[in-house]
């Protein structure tokens, strides 16, 4: 009796070893068939349609000046409000080689703040010595210069703070303070109601106009 028992023991244990792995099998058949069917009921989620923005901001406080001649990339340039000559010039990558370097020097000035819609052209060598060119053509005036035109200054009573800005010792608080005082009947206002003091009333004379 042993013996038989014995005989078949090996049977018992490959059919135990065989039904385990077919349970596995059936198990793992089930849970696929489960998520299978659920994937399947779930809706897809919608994927939301993605507009491009466009913007509506323009710039503000910019101005455009044309820069031509012998410079190294003649071109329209936009700059902020308040910019200098020498500013456009750095944009246009500086002089060309065939630049009179002496010439542009006496007759441009670089610290010249710009306007909307100027036209500057830097004249050739070959331009400058036949006479095409003429010196002191292109010359600016000064910041002291007591010549300097009505509409080369700044008007108190309608400067934006960023033209205020620029006049020397006027920064960003004074030149609120110019604002909130406004209006002036005279640029001797501003030292008569103590809005600058008389150094920087001296510097700026010259400069600053009213329409009053």
């Amino acid at each position: 009796m042993h013996g038989l028992i014995d005989s078949l023991k090996p049977l018992w244990d490959k059919y135990k070893i065989e039904s385990l792995l077919i349970l596995t099998a059936l198990i793992i058949a089930l849970i696929s068939s489960f998520i299978f069917i659920a994937s399947q009921s779930t809706p897809e989620a919608e994927t939301p349609i993605l507009n491009p923005v466009k913007s509506t901001i323009l710039s503000e406080n910019k101005i455009v000046v044309d820069l031509s001649g012998a410079v190294e990339n003649p071109n329209v340039y936009e700059v902020t409000s308040g910019a200098r000559l020498k500013d456009v010039l750095i944009l246009a990558g500086g002089l060309s080689g065939e630049a009179d370097r002496e010439f542009f020097a006496r007759n441009f000035n670089l610290a010249r703040i710009l306007k909307d819609q100027e036209k500057f052209y830097v004249p050739n060598s070959e331009e400058t010595q036949t006479g095409a060119a003429q010196e002191n053509s292109f010359t600016y005036p000064t910041p002291a210069s007591d010549a300097l035109g009505a509409s080369e200054k700044i008007n108190i009573n309608t400067a934006s703070l960023e033209q205020l800005d620029t006049l020397s010792g006027i920064g960003k608080i004074t030149g609120q303070k110019i604002i909130q005082n406004r209006p002036y009947q005279s640029i001797d206002d501003l030292l008569n109601n103590k809005i600058v003091g008389k150094s920087v009333f001296e510097k700026i004379k010259n400069l600053i106009a009213t329409d009053l």
